[in-house]
């Protein structure tokens, strides 16, 4: 009962109502209660506060306080000079301690809730390739189907969830805030650099470096166990096995034929237009310009994105050398199209601008 009593008028003394004839006791058991106790205490009568802001909670003016006290025990029985020093100090210390109690756990309240991480999601529900801005300036290259959630807050913390689709990347750099993609528990970790993650099927994810450095790894590897690339490297990563197969550039351009090969085969089939692939040409009837560019972004291993999609709506018929090389052929495209573009780290950007045509 005296524990439950001495509660409720730390309650009534939280919220300003605590009558000033219990005061000299209140104070007095508060001296004899463990600090710890009495933190969770307050902390436990915050939470049960039927859903009222922190914030609100009136706290009393100390001032104003004291001076009320004094005025009800003047009215009763004027206190002996003595006794105004022992109670006055006393009074002010116990005070004082209460309220450092609430304003702490109001403090560390609002600090998590100021933390707190906020979720922005992209998708890419169109047919073609599109740009975004992430709120840290950053900027991503969505593919079809692709699906990111971006997590920001104040403290500066950049933390991508890739759930589907491939998804290019060009950060903007900030030394002090690492960006990390995290897909099915492989974490790609950057300061300022351009890369790629690509789902290739459900078991494979192909990480590749444009520019910059980057390291890969699980989500619970350490330093050690972590896969670091070079611009134009890339790793592939079972997410079955739970292994990591690392690809140098020169092992990368010795492949290239090979690969391309058996990118077309298997993304051909699945085009609604007529191309028919060989090792020496593509061939093209009719194809949506859509189409096309997906079929060269294989071919050369690049990243195509277009400003204007009504110009992927225009169809092509004709043929392309495997030999030719990129600047050839987007030069004839822009030509026929009426468009311009840049290359830069085997990203493609196509547009309708009056420029000339520029490679780099």
């Amino acid at each position: 009962m005296k524990e439950q009593s001495f509660k409720d008028q730390l309650l009534a003394y939280i919220h300003n109502r605590l009558d000033a004839q219990y005061y000299e006791s209140f104070f007095d058991e508060m001296a004899e209660i463990d600090t710890a106790i009495l933190e969770l205490w307050i902390t436990e009568m915050l939470d049960q506060d039927e859903g009222q802001a922190l914030q609100q909670i009136p706290l009393p003016d100390l001032s104003m306080v004291h001076r009320k006290v004094l005025d009800h025990i003047y009215a009763v029985d004027p206190p002996k000079p003595k006794l105004i020093q022992r109670i006055s100090p006393w009074a002010w210390a116990s005070c004082a301690a209460v309220l450092l109690c609430v304003l702490s756990v109001i403090f560390l309240r609002n600090l998590s809730t100021s933390t707190k991480e906020q979720v922005t999601w992209y998708e890419n529900k169109n047919a073609y390739t599109i740009n975004a801005q992430l709120p840290d300036s950053t900027t991503v290259i969505l593919y079809p189907h692709a699906k990111i959630g971006f997590e920001y807050n104040d403290q500066g913390h950049r933390d991508v969830e890739q759930v589907q689709g491939r998804v290019i990347y060009n950060v903007h750099k900030n030394k002090n805030a690492p960006f990390q993609v995290n897909y099915r528990g492989y974490l790609t970790t950057a300061l300022g650099t351009i890369f790629s993650v690509d789902p290739k099927d459900a078991d494979h994810v192909l990480i590749k470096l444009m520019e910059g450095k980057i390291s890969v790894g699980s989500v619970t590897a350490d330093s050690r166990n972590l896969i670091y690339l070079k611009p134009k490297e890339e790793v592939l990563v079972n997410l079955k096995l739970q292994q990591m197969i690392k690809y140098s550039e020169p092992e990368l351009t010795k492949s290239q034929p090979v690969r391309v090969d058996k990118e077309l085969r298997k993304l051909i089939p699945h085009l609604t237009a007529n191309v028919e692939w060989t090792n020496q040409s593509v061939k093209f009837n009719q194809t949506k310009n859509v189409q096309l560019l997906r079929v060269i972004e294989s071919l050369y291993d690049v990243s195509i994105v277009c400003d204007n999609p009504d110009l992927l709506n225009s169809t092509f018929t004709g043929s392309l050398n495997s030999k030719e090389s990129l600047a050839n052929f987007l030069t004839s495209f822009c030509q026929l199209n009426g468009c311009t573009f840049q290359v830069n780290n085997g990203i493609v950007n196509i547009s309708n601008s009056g420029r000339k045509e520029d490679v780099q």
